[in-house]
């Protein structure tokens, strides 16, 4: 649900502008402003999971994600659909983000050391999955039943979720503990205003005032942020994890990954549908080679990783194949064939279910045993933050390339299109350069 619900809307986003009467900065918000949610909270997720336990945080969370969702589909017409709905969807994102946590620490807790990182891997790879898969879930959707039915599926779903939970026979004992309230407060401020300012960087200009001032308040808040956080004998992320290094590397190049991912998604989904004038049905047939591709790669990345005894093998094998693919697809963008886009798609979708899965269980295994529920935390956290940061930066530079008329109606132009991924290509090569360099090389064959 987390991981669908990130890009299930990509392709009801153009009938949804339609519907509503959106402009493009609103619906290319409609996503970011769910994972800026996502990762902003993710941290507070923990903190409740920790105080209350993890069946009431997973209660509370779904709870919370059912309801905002069918609030979304309840967007109204007029000037006011624009708050409404980007309001409901960051609710939503912040139930996903109480739930978020509860995966990681229930697999931790019911599997035992010797099958906990196949198990981790397993669960990132099916989280990977769905993540591609939702463009696909969301065309047939919104074919069939109309934009708004991507939202409401989720209120069944969520239902029968909290069903099963209660035939899971698990534990609620929570740890107890103070609420922090000046902690979540500076990292969801600073988050805020940092995605802000990069995001309207693209409506602003970069050199305009307002952006400087988002930009520069939202740096000031990480700074303090940080601080607090390293100086807090209980930190709501435990920064202090990105001293093991193999962990920081891991992390970084999951924060790299995550954006250039979720803008092909996004971008390549509206660009069949709004440049290729492809129906809803077509469109979601058409993105195949890319979700097939993707979970190829997710499912194939566990067993290099264990054929290999190392996660560079497949990190690496990834991003070069992503890289490539992602320059291939742009450059085919304009000639406005989709053959010549498949190519592109196959490689970009590979390479990037590769990395993730192997990289999630590495990190698992490089951390000491008591600090894997602190460790998932603030990788999900820096995850989610590198999707919402490599969103923002893609739609800044789509609203400063499309044209006003363009923006006005919610259109994405190919021009702008293309845009957005050569900044995607430019992420991945960065994160290839980095993995090169800083991975470790030790590895064995059995």
């Amino acid at each position: 649900m987390i991981s669908i619900d990130q890009t299930v809307v990509a392709v009801a986003l153009e009938p949804m502008a339609r519907s509503l009467g959106l402009t493009t900065f609103v619906t290319h918000g409609v996503v970011l402003v769910y994972i800026l949610a996502l990762a902003a909270f993710v941290p507070v997720g923990g903190m409740l999971v920790r105080r209350f336990g993890l069946l009431t945080a997973f209660r509370s969370g779904i709870t919370v994600f059912a309801l905002a969702s069918g609030v979304c589909a309840l967007a109204p017409h007029g000037d006011s659909a624009e708050p409404f709905l980007l309001t409901a969807r960051a609710v939503q994102g912040i139930g996903a983000a109480l739930l978020m946590p509860v995966g990681t620490a229930l697999i931790t807790e019911v599997y035992e050391e010797r099958r906990r990182g196949k198990a981790l891997s397993v669960y990132a790879g099916l989280a990977q999955v769905f993540l591609v898969v939702g463009p696909i879930v969301g065309a047939f959707l919104t074919q069939l039943l109309g934009w708004r039915s991507v939202f409401l599926i989720n209120v069944p779903v969520g239902a029968v979720s909290l069903w099963l939970m209660t035939r899971a026979r698990l534990t609620n004992e929570p740890q107890g503990g103070p609420l922090s309230i000046m902690q979540p407060l500076l990292m969801v401020s600073s988050m805020v205003l940092l995605v802000l300012g990069l995001y309207q960087c693209g409506n602003w200009g970069v050199a305009d005032p307002r952006t400087l001032a988002a930009l520069a308040a939202g740096a000031v808040t990480v700074a303090v942020g940080v601080r607090l956080l390293l100086r807090s004998p209980r930190p709501l992320v435990d920064l202090r994890l990105l001293r093991i290094r193999p962990y920081a590397v891991g992390v970084a190049l999951t924060f790299l990954v995550q954006g250039p991912q979720l803008v092909v998604l996004v971008h390549g989904t509206l660009f069949l549908r709004q440049s290729m004038h492809l129906s809803l049905l077509a469109t979601g047939i058409a993105l195949l080679p890319l979700v097939v591709a993707s979970a190829t790669g997710t499912f194939l990345s566990g067993f290099l990783r264990d054929r290999t005894g190392s996660a560079r093998v497949p990190v690496l094998a990834g991003l070069t194949a992503a890289t490539i693919g992602a320059a291939a697809w742009t450059v085919a963008l304009p000639s406005q064939v989709y053959v010549w886009q498949v190519p592109g798609m196959i490689l970009t979708g590979l390479g990037t279910g590769l990395p993730v899965p192997a990289l999630s269980a590495e990190l698992m295994r490089v951390v000491p045993a008591d600090k894997r529920a602190d460790a998932s935390v603030l990788r999900s956290t820096l995850r989610q933050l590198g999707g919402a940061i490599g969103l923002a930066v893609a739609g800044a530079v789509v609203l400063a390339v499309n044209n006003d008329l363009s923006d006005a109606v919610g259109i994405i132009t190919p021009t702008a299109t293309r845009a957005a991924f050569a900044v995607a290509s430019a992420a991945l090569a960065l994160a290839l350069s980095l993995a090169a360099f800083l991975l470790p090389r030790e590895g064995r064959t059995r």
